[in-house]
């Protein structure tokens, strides 16, 4: 029995939907906002606030990864193709996480940086399967490294260093993936999407 398609087919299909989404890069910016919060509170509240204002404010990524949109030129809204089901998918089961974050939160709420670092990584080799994007899954392995380095190496710097840490690395993320997508529309040429 035959494929339904073939992987080049799908591959070009994944590239294709990369172009379209202009890399989604809306959201990292979005994710780099979120941490740059986390790291300016991380220096004003004790870390059980910290931990409650990081929760509370994660659900503000996906609203200002909307808005910034139209100014970034990143339409993942917009942007259709079967395989971006499995990120939508895979979002949902980061949200899933959300009962083992309060039980952290309430053991140790120092553990809740390194907790939502890990977990709120866990949709980025997906994103980046469905994208054939290089920079989100190199994005996932240096996160959880820098996370885990900050976390255990300069404890007193947990809820300072590490967001900002992480906030550069969504940037660098963006930006990279900006550039996949540039280099992945030439490649693509005329049949790239505008």
């Amino acid at each position: 029995m035959s494929p339904l398609i073939s992987n080049a087919e799908l591959q070009a299909e994944r590239r294709r939907y990369f172009v379209e989404a202009g890399g989604g890069i809306s959201l990292p910016v979005a994710g780099a906002i979120y941490w740059i919060v986390l790291g300016v509170l991380g220096s004003r509240l004790e870390s059980r606030e910290w931990a409650l204002a990081a929760a509370a404010g994660s659900g503000m990524i996906f609203p200002i990864g909307l808005l910034l949109q139209g100014p970034l030129n990143a339409r993942f809204m917009k942007a259709k193709s079967p395989v971006g089901g499995a990120a939508i998918w895979s979002i949902v089961a980061i949200n899933m996480l959300w009962p083992l974050h309060f039980v952290i939160m309430n053991l140790d709420p120092e553990l809740v940086s390194l907790s939502l670092a890990i977990a709120m990584t866990l949709h980025w080799p997906v994103i980046g399967w469905s994208y054939d994007s290089k920079v989100a899954i190199a994005h996932a392995f240096a996160r959880i490294a820098a996370a885990s380095l900050i976390y255990y190496g300069l404890p007193d710097e947990r809820l300072t260093l590490l967001p900002f840490a992480l906030a550069g690395l969504y940037i660098l993320a963006a930006a990279g993936m900006a550039a996949e997508v540039a280099w992945t529309r030439r490649k693509l040429g005329a049949y790239a999407p505008a």
